[in-house]
């Protein structure tokens, strides 16, 4: 099989996300909206560049969710009023340097731009959008792949697809079992640093922070650059790792709840229905029914994270919860355990399944479509395009 990389994201244009926003825009208001439009950035590098640039604190900038980087996307953002910001600004980043400019050409440029809307009374805060408007092109699609994508197309609109999280929540694992969260439930956080700062690329010159740095220096973040210094000073790993921003920190704990998840989810559909598995990332693949005989069923049902907080009244459910926690070794005494100055294993709940809304395609050729839809909040692209496509 062809990984998804095959058949979209060539070009910028080539993936589009425009944000679906129902909060109230007012005249006045206690915080500033933005709309944020960028493109072969990440929303987290864009919010990390304005805090620093206008000296706030990330926490002060609101999003509802984090966009695609190989992409252009809209999103929106709050500011408390009493920061001055133009009502428009443009960066474009140049031989890795920020430049403002007037006017850019997305599709082609490392860049973002802020349009002022107006204002709110309270601040963006993550899942406030209602959904996102995608508009994908895929390419490469032979006669039997574009057979084949009609096919599937018919089928997730009937039976929608399953709701698993996408590969943007796993941006901080490196290959298939190597979760820097379960290093630092472990206690282990040297291993854990060591394995985050492997991603940013050679760590042979570990310990030997001035070589490691020297090693690094082009990619680092500052935040990151202050924690090796830390370490040449002498700081221990468990107050060196508090040096990361919150949000990174929890990003750790998240994208090992999001991939119990899916474990859920996936070994729930082995056992139910007819399915194919459809290739991941790191050698992990998900699974995709190909019916449901208990459609009305799956549209209510909820999986927790944890089967504590939120308990599941389905047993097959809750016995693979059970095994797969057992598997990881995670206990009850795990549960809400402070790690790294953050809460970790919270629960939650999150629907199995999710449908595809006011699909369009368009710009047909013999090689490639492209397919315009909207998904509700929480919800991946991804994961839908690997429901069409395999």
């Amino acid at each position: 099989m062809k990984p998804l990389e095959y058949y979209i994201k060539k070009e910028l244009s080539d993936f589009i996300v425009e944000e679906v926003f129902d909060k109230e825009i007012k005249e006045k208001g206690d915080y500033q909206i933005f709309i944020l439009t960028k493109s072969n950035l990440s929303t987290i590098q864009v919010v990390r560049f304005l805090a620093s640039f206008y000296r706030l604190k990330p926490s002060d900038i609101g999003f509802a969710g984090l966009k695609d980087r190989f992409a252009i996307t809209k999103q929106y953002l709050s500011f408390p009023s009493d920061i001055n910001i133009p009502e428009r600004v443009v960066f474009q980043l140049r031989n890795g340097k920020w430049e403002k400019t007037d006017n850019v050409d997305f599709s082609r440029s490392t860049a973002f731009s802020l349009e002022k809307i107006g204002y709110s009374d309270s601040p963006i805060k993550l899942g406030d959008n209602r959904g996102n408007l995608f508009s994908i092109k895929i390419h490469n699609l032979n006669r039997e792949m574009r057979r084949l994508f009609y096919e599937n197309l018919d089928r997730a609109k009937i039976y929608g697809f399953p709701n698993y999280f996408g590969e943007q929540r796993f941006g901080s694992v490196k290959g298939r079992n190597d979760f820097i969260f379960l290093y630092l439930l472990k206690g282990e956080t040297e291993k854990a640093l060591k394995l985050y700062f492997s991603i940013k690329g050679s760590v042979k010159n570990w310990g030997n922070w001035e070589k490691l740095y020297r090693d690094l220096r082009g990619v680092l973040e500052n935040y990151e650059r202050d924690l090796i210094l830390g370490l040449k000073r002498g700081l221990s790993f468990e107050k060196a790792v508090r040096i990361l921003p919150k949000n990174i920190r929890l990003m750790f704990n998240f994208a090992f709840q999001s991939y119990l998840w899916n474990e859920y989810l996936r070994r729930y559909i082995e056992k139910k229905y007819p399915y194919k598995r459809v290739p991941f990332i790191h050698n992990w693949y998900l699974s995709y029914y190909i019916e449901l005989y208990d459609l009305e069923y799956m549209k209510d049902l909820k999986i927790p994270y944890l089967n504590r907080d939120y308990r599941t009244e389905d047993d097959l459910l809750k016995g693979i919860i059970e095994k797969t926690l057992e598997e990881k070794g995670i206990r009850e005494e795990h549960y809400g355990k402070e790690i790294a100055g953050i809460k970790v294993l919270t629960d939650g709940e999150r629907p199995a399944i999710t449908f595809p809304q006011d699909i369009r395609i368009t710009d047909k050729t013999k090689k490639s479509l492209r397919i315009n839809f909207f998904l509700p909040t929480g919800s991946y692209a991804t994961v839908f395009l690997r429901a069409l496509l395999y």
